[in-house]
């Protein structure tokens, strides 16, 4: 059983912008150089004409969304590459990368905000950078959450959701160890 939530990718120009808010020409996305040198993509539903009138896209947005922040050097190692894309798994601990899915659940009436970290317990997927021919900066990213049967009657089935953006495509993608579910043994922090 898996459950997917998609949104648009997440495309902006980048430019020679000194502002710490840069809403795109899009209004449905944006992003967000922020004040720690950071770099944070959005996509959703007016996301990009909020972050322009300088608001912000939060827990408290009235739509669903989704985000990437990435540290500026995985950025500039997008820029640098061959490809011009940067990919790194989700399954190698980097806490100054962070994933944002704020979505509406099927039968729920309110948000829900979920964040996910690369080596948070259970997650698998990539996280991407990438910058096209004509320098238009995308943040990217499908994380892979896997459940375990908490029931006790079946402890070794799994479902998955899975929440993307979409990827581009990168020779130098890392391999996951958990894309097609759960080996034994868990690592130590899954348990």
């Amino acid at each position: 059983m898996s459950s997917v939530s998609t949104l648009a990718l997440v495309v902006s120009a980048l430019g020679a912008c000194s502002s710490t808010n840069v809403g795109s020409a899009e209004d449905n996305r944006a992003i967000v150089l922020e004040a720690d040198g950071s770099y944070s993509f959005y996509a959703g539903r007016g996301v990009g004409d909020a972050i322009a009138r300088g608001g912000a896209v939060g827990e408290d947005y009235p739509g669903p969304f989704m985000a990437l922040k990435v540290p500026a050097s995985l950025h500039d190692e997008a820029v640098q590459a061959p490809q011009r894309v940067k990919t790194v798994s989700l399954e190698v601990t980097d806490p100054s990368i962070e994933m944002i899915v704020h979505l509406m659940r099927p039968g729920s009436t309110a948000f829900e905000t979920l964040h996910f970290h690369p080596g948070d317990p259970w997650v698998t997927g990539y996280a991407q950078v990438g910058v096209g021919p004509d320098d238009v900066t995308m943040g990217l990213f499908e994380v892979v959450k896997w459940n375990r049967d908490t029931s006790g009657t079946m402890p070794n089935l799994f479902s998955e959701e899975i929440h993307t953006t979409g990827l581009l495509p990168d020779d130098n993608m890392p391999a996951l160890q958990y894309a097609d579910g759960p080996k034994e043994p868990l690592p130590p922090n899954w348990i």
